[in-house]
């Protein structure tokens, strides 16, 4: 929860943002861009439609991603119907360095994109091209580790809104006990659950 706050540092005079990916990380930025920052609407792209339901919950506009051209102009036309102009934010959280395109694409002229996932080596940013930074007037922040300042600001953020949020989603509905940690670590791979429970009890 702390990361969230820098990653969407400045949106404040933003309507409509996209989160890459709704893992904890994104459904968390959905929480606080709703309500801390006011957002109209958050439109959320992720593979998994389980977490899809969850960021949806946290009051996200779910929107599934196979892969391909063509699904993708689907995207790009469920937006713009709605913001023709496209989205003032985009919050990469997935580490995946081929969403950055569409990501961009998709922005507004004068629009902020916030990278917080693709912190390894295979992360080239091949697509992106300084011409299109400079025609589309765009603002790019990385983001990384986070202040004390922005962990009281995240706990605080939780206990304002614990009873309004339903944060017991993003855990699997199934705890698991040391000796099934096999089991966990499946449940853990298959993305469906933001975090898998494990109950240290011997």
């Amino acid at each position: 929860m702390p990361w969230i706050w820098p990653a969407c540092r400045g949106m404040a005079r933003t309507r409509v943002p996209l989160c890459k990916e709704v893992g904890l990380l994104g459904i968390y930025a959905v929480a606080w861009l709703k309500k801390r920052v006011g957002m109209d609407s958050v439109f959320c792209f992720d593979t998994h439609e389980e977490r899809l339901k969850t960021a949806e919950r946290f009051g996200g506009i779910p929107l599934l991603v196979h892969g391909g051209d063509e699904e993708c102009l689907e995207r790009s036309r469920f937006i713009r119907e709605r913001y023709p102009r496209g989205v003032d934010v985009a919050v990469e959280m997935t580490g995946a360095k081929h969403v950055i395109h569409e990501g961009v694409q998709l922005l507004r002229n004068g629009g902020h994109y916030s990278f917080a996932g693709m912190v390894h080596p295979d992360s080239q940013l091949s697509s992106l091209t300084g011409e299109t930074i400079i025609r589309k007037c765009l603002t790019i922040r990385g983001v990384h580790n986070y202040t004390p300042w922005n962990l009281e600001e995240a706990v605080k953020f939780l206990d304002e809104f614990r009873e309004e949020l339903p944060l017991d989603s993003v855990l699997s509905p199934k705890s698991y006990s040391l000796a099934q940690i096999n089991e966990a670590f499946a449940e853990a791979t298959s993305g469906s659950y933001c975090r898998v429970v494990v109950n240290c009890d011997m």
